[in-house]
């Protein structure tokens, strides 16, 4: 039987958020799969109700996050919120979140290289949402900024909104303007303060545009599915 596939956003409380859902819906009309999406806050299309739905049409079901890093809702979350609502003989694989694949770094990459043009003898500065419970998101981004550097051949330097290596704390030091990267999905009210926070520190620093809405979502879910596929043949 063909496995159902879940796309898990963040959501909001209140109303259900436009932004990437074109885009996804887009991408799983190109799919043979029952699909659907399904937000962890708010009250309209949850995941126990995307969950109940798959569950009606598949014994397996593949859950994906998109979401950037694994920090509480991947880890703690989507599984209990899942299992509450499982019913017997059905099966799920959560697949692991965004920020790591090939194609965040690729666009990342090129996103970096034409700023760098525009703006050189600017150092970079990466922010991520973190996290104060797990280390590995922020190991993760550091990676990443190190893998970036090599490419890109610019000082890299890497935040976070909460948690641990805050933005002010990072830039206690930093005098000069900055191009700025807000590493988030959406464009919205923690993407704003994140600027706004920077911009007390570095008036003039440059910001790039956040991954919202932009093609590279769909083709790191892409790839994360294609990881998955061999394993899911062979239950």
């Amino acid at each position: 039987m063909t496995e159902g596939i879940i796309y898990v956003l963040h959501g909001r409380r209140g109303k259900i958020p436009k932004s990437n859902i074109d885009l996804l819906h887009t991408y799983m009309k190109r799919s043979d799969n029952p699909s659907i999406i399904g937000f962890l806050e708010g009250q309209q299309q949850t995941l126990e109700e995307g969950i109940e739905f798959l569950q009606s049409k598949t014994k397996h079901i593949i859950v994906v996050p998109v979401l950037l890093f694994s920090a509480t809702h991947i880890r703690w979350d989507i599984p209990r919120r899942i299992n509450d609502v499982l019913k017997a003989g059905v099966s799920f694989t959560v697949l692991k979140p965004l920020a790591t694949t090939e194609a965040i770094f690729n666009y990342l990459n090129q996103t970096l290289k034409s700023a760098i043009q525009t703006y050189p003898n600017r150092k970079i500065l990466i922010v991520a949402h973190g996290t104060p419970h797990f280390p590995e998101p922020y190991e993760q981004l550091t990676a990443l900024a190190k893998r970036l550097q090599e490419a890109v051949k610019v000082p890299i330097i890497c935040a976070n909104h909460i948690g641990h290596h805050l933005v002010p704390d990072v830039l206690a030091d930093e005098s000069a303007a900055l191009i700025v990267q807000r590493l988030f999905l959406t464009d919205g009210r923690l993407a704003n303060r994140i600027k706004t926070n920077v911009l007390k520190a570095q008036p003039d620093s440059t910001f790039l545009p956040t991954l919202e809405d932009h093609p590279v979502i769909t083709e790191a879910i892409e790839e994360r599915l294609n990881e998955t596929r061999p394993i899911i043949n062979q239950k």
